[in-house]
């Protein structure tokens, strides 16, 4: 498959400063819109379970997790490193992207901390000529990703 277009990968990193900022900003509607009808999101828990939402009805109660916390605001989310990979089932206009993930919390005059990092598999699609997250999977730096490690 041909690399991805450079229209494409500035849309697609443009949806991502649109993710960020809606999350971080309390925007929940702008937050869900950014998402496919039928789109699936997989979180890991601080406990290390998955908790998987499917639709945008369970992307609204999952972002709610997070909006509707008193102590959410001066959250800053970041996403960096992104490698845009073929679909792996061959379908056009649509990508997974993968990226290193960190969260900060940034209460002025304190300074801000690392809150959380991580990375994120994204499947985007192009739909309407706007591109969109299909499916989401934000996981610990730890697990799957490092399982080249434990065979040194």
């Amino acid at each position: 498959m041909a690399p991805i277009q450079v229209e494409d990968e500035l849309a697609i990193r443009h949806l991502y400063a649109r993710y960020s900022w809606a999350l971080d900003t309390g925007d929940t509607d702008g937050y869900c819109d950014l998402f496919t009808e039928d789109a699936e999101a997989t979180e890991e828990t601080s406990s290390g379970e998955l908790e998987m939402r499917k639709g945008r009805d369970e992307i609204r109660k999952l972002v709610l997790k997070f909006h509707d916390r008193p102590d959410f605001p001066g959250h800053q989310h970041q996403m960096g490193q992104f490698l845009f990979e073929p679909d792996p089932q061959g379908r056009p206009d649509r990508w997974v992207v993968r990226s290193y993930a960190w969260a900060t919390i940034n209460r002025p005059p304190e300074h801000p901390i690392l809150h959380w990092c991580g990375h994120v598999r994204d499947e985007v699609v192009k739909v309407d000529g706007q591109w969109k997250i299909a499916a989401k999977d934000i996981m610990g730096w730890a697990g799957k990703v490092l399982e080249r490690f434990e065979t040194r």
